[in-house]
């Protein structure tokens, strides 16, 4: 009865616009709440069933490698996965807008552990910048960090991942040094070429992320669950965190 009462309450938490910043500690919205910022999307076949999908959604990234205990999601962010199945009959191109939605939240960490909230796939409340919980904020399944469970069509799992993506962070912020931290130096823009700064990326770059983790949320579900209705099979994938103020 405890955790029902929380979940209604939690209900009205996120009726707000979701964090405004760019990904990758870029931001001063993302450096204040680092649990909000999104490194990556994927969206593609599960390998072990062909009649299923995976969607991933990875936030947080930089977190130290062997973090896996010691890493938690933000529990005052809402994560919300957005799928848009009508995009090319809405003219490609345009902005997609949601009509199917998969959100989460998290418990507080006890004892090391965190609880993970599923709401959905369902029809979203609203579209666009504000977001509330489906179903009143009764959750659709619950499970654990860092251990796949099942929500009903839904195969879930939360926690710390190796980051997958591969990009020489150092270098960009030579030639865009302005991303870097707030950073006003010249740019070394415009800049091509096998050498270091002003000349452009290295022909042989450095993984940044290497040995770096991202929290990971990942879903594997029917591919029926997201069947286009466009007029050709296109469907729009995005993914989005917010907070009750914003921030």
């Amino acid at each position: 009865m405890f955790a029902l009462a929380v979940l209604v309450t939690a209900a009205t938490l996120y009726a707000a616009s979701p964090v405004r910043g760019f990904n990758i500690k870029t931001s001063a919205a993302v450096v204040n709440r680092p649990g909000a910022d999104i490194s990556d999307v994927y969206l593609f076949p599960s390998p072990t069933n062909s009649n299923n999908i995976v969607a991933v959604m990875n936030v947080q990234p930089g977190l130290p490698a062997g973090s896996g205990t010691t890493a938690f999601f933000d529990t005052n962010v809402l994560y919300a996965m957005k799928f848009d199945t009508r995009y090319s009959s809405e003219a490609i191109g345009n902005r997609p807008s949601e009509n199917i939605i998969v959100q989460f939240s998290f418990g507080a960490v006890t004892n090391g552990a965190q609880q993970v909230f599923v709401y959905g796939p369902g029809t979203p409340n609203e579209t666009g910048t504000n977001t509330t919980l489906l179903s009143s904020g009764f959750a659709t399944g619950t499970g654990l960090v860092n251990k796949t469970f099942v929500s009903g069509g839904l195969t879930v799992f939360a926690g710390v991942r190796e980051d997958p993506f591969f990009f020489d962070l150092t270098q960009f912020f030579k030639i865009v040094p302005d991303r870097n931290a707030g950073s006003t130096a010249t740019s070394c823009l415009p800049g091509v070429g096998s050498a270091t700064c002003p000349t452009g990326f290295n022909s042989v770059g450095t993984d940044f992320f290497n040995n770096a983790n991202v929290l990971s949320i990942v879903i594997e579900m029917p591919r029926s669950t997201l069947q286009f209705s466009g007029s050709t099979p296109v469907i729009a994938y995005w993914a989005t965190t917010s907070t009750q103020s914003g921030q």
